[in-house]
């Protein structure tokens, strides 16, 4: 079976989310024939759907049927063996494992489409064309995907159907709105991770759309990266993340600078930090934090967790939270170095001195962690002479080749399709508060968020969030730097929320 070259960390997100050991899901996937069946006369929303949707799909599958006319059919099937050169191709798929785009098929089929501001998952044919909108369209796409993953791996028969409107988390708002042009200013994208660069996809097919972006992140692609990075294919693995996002922008409209670097890093290096907007989506909470806390006019985060994704915006001087606000410290939490000793088995001391001169795990090291682990100490045989951080890295990602449910649930990778929706809302949202008329007709709550990826779509999306006692946004001094901050520059573009 032609498995992924990144398949063990395709293992580390499947069996933390499911506790399946990695025979279990060899076999299921060995099982498991995905199509995408499209017709002629395709809209933009169409394609955008079958081609992000074939993206998400070939980095989980191995066998795919793609099947429509060309030039699309033979362009999907590339795209799929860019992302895995090893994926098989068959004739014909069952319809419960099909999305059909623009054509009909039976009704055990999956139906995302778009129009205006409204994805949707149908489980019949309906034919419908609406405004071009490549948020809805990439929003429906991960419907798709998500619910074929719980088709296939919860065994759940055929759900509801689903229709979003990713302007106000309502079922229809937007259906016939056109995407505006206009202006995002100037905007610091900080981290190019899963969620962020599946934040440049829609983006990159937002024609018309202007303005000056920064690009902000210090690492490269690497192999396992890939599982989930809808812009990343394996040629791009050693190619820094914030060269592989300015790629994807390339043909807009929007001028953009890249920098191989850290926020604070960035911020240090230009002194007074005047863009009025940053969009974040980091791995670690202190730079998050430190984001609000260089106090920009307008921040927008994507997140995902364990099971669940999301985005938010945050003003300031709003009355209600501020991004420092969701990441807020309750108590005194492990550092990694403890993490590590407590996984591992490992004395404090030792776990302290290992991760900080990056010494080569000894071979007593090796015994004390299959100990730990439940395991031989031939499985961690590849990592003697590693460093502790490696290995717990590893570890945690699932490149380390262990049954989930013997490691435990130390981190959940997320899945593709999780990382992707946590992107496409943070663009929306970016695109929304920095246009004055999108903002007074969006959501006025500042967190939207699906909390189980494993369970249907929720009913309720979005929710309000207050500011956390003891926070930043709390102290007046804060605040008046914030004012003197901004005072002189245009308002921000947002509803209800004056600064």
């Amino acid at each position: 079976m032609a498995l992924a070259p990144f398949f063990e960390r395709i293992y580390g997100a499947v069996g933390a989310h499911l506790s399946v050991s990695r025979e279990s899901l060899i076999a299921s996937l060995s099982e498991v024939t995905i199509g995408i069946r499209f017709g002629d006369h395709l809209t933009s929303n169409s394609k955008w759907i079958a081609e992000l949707a074939t993206n998400m799909l070939a980095r989980l599958y191995p066998r795919m049927a793609i099947s429509g006319p060309d030039p699309l059919a033979s362009n999907l099937r590339k795209l799929a063996t860019k992302v895995n050169p090893e994926i098989e191709f068959a004739s014909s798929s069952p319809d419960a494992t099909t999305v059909c785009i623009g054509i009909k098929g039976s009704n055990d089929a999956l139906y995302p489409s778009a129009s205006g501001w409204v994805a949707q998952l149908k489980h019949s044919y309906v034919h419908r064309e609406g405004p071009t909108n490549p948020y809805a369209a990439a929003a429906a796409a991960t419907f798709a995907c998500a619910e074929l993953f719980r088709r296939i791996f919860l065994k759940i028969t055929p759900e509801k159907d689903v229709s979003v409107s990713l302007l106000d988390f309502s079922s229809g708002a937007g259906l016939a709105m056109d995407l505006p042009e206009g202006s995002l200013g100037d905007v610091l994208v900080a981290g190019l991770g899963a969620v962020g660069s599946a934040a440049m996809w829609p983006l990159a097919r937002h024609r018309n759309l202007r303005g000056h972006v920064w690009l902000v992140d210090e690492e490269e692609i690497t192999l396992l990266n890939l599982q989930r990075y809808v812009l990343g294919m394996l040629t791009d693995v050693s190619r820094p993340k914030v060269l592989l996002a300015q790629d994807a922008l390339r043909d807009t409209r929007l001028s953009v600078e890249a920098a191989k670097t850290t926020l604070e890093a960035f911020a240090q290096a230009r002194g007074r930090m005047d863009i009025p907007t940053i969009c974040i989506s980091v791995d670690n909470v202190p730079t998050r934090r430190s984001a609000q806390g260089l106090l920009p006019k307008l921040i927008v985060n994507g997140w995902t967790g364990e099971q669940g994704l999301g985005a938010s915006w945050h003003l300031f001087s709003r009355d209600a939270a501020c991004l420092a606000c969701l990441y807020h410290p309750h108590g005194q939490g492990l550092s990694a170095t403890e993490q590590a000793a407590r996984a591992l088995g490992l004395p404090s001391d030792r776990a302290t001195f290992l991760w900080v001169t990056r010494q080569p795990l000894s071979q007593d090291d090796i015994k004390a962690a299959a100990r730990s682990l439940g395991v031989s100490e031939e499985k961690l045989g590849p990592w003697q002479n590693k460093s502790l951080g490696d290995l717990y890295t590893d570890l945690v990602c699932g490149a380390v080749p262990l049954d989930v449910a013997g490691v435990g649930r130390l981190e959940t990778v997320p899945l593709v399709h999780q990382s992707v929706l946590a992107g496409i809302l943070m663009a929306a949202e970016l695109v929304k508060r920095t246009n004055r008329k999108l903002a007074a007709i969006s959501e006025s709550e500042s967190l939207v968020s699906w909390e189980d990826i494993l369970r249907p779509p929720p009913q309720l999306w979005t929710k309000p969030r207050a500011r956390e006692a003891g926070c930043i946004c709390g102290d007046s001094d804060y605040q008046t730097v914030y004012h003197a901050k901004w005072k002189k520059s245009r308002r921000p573009t947002q509803s209800r929320s004056p600064v």
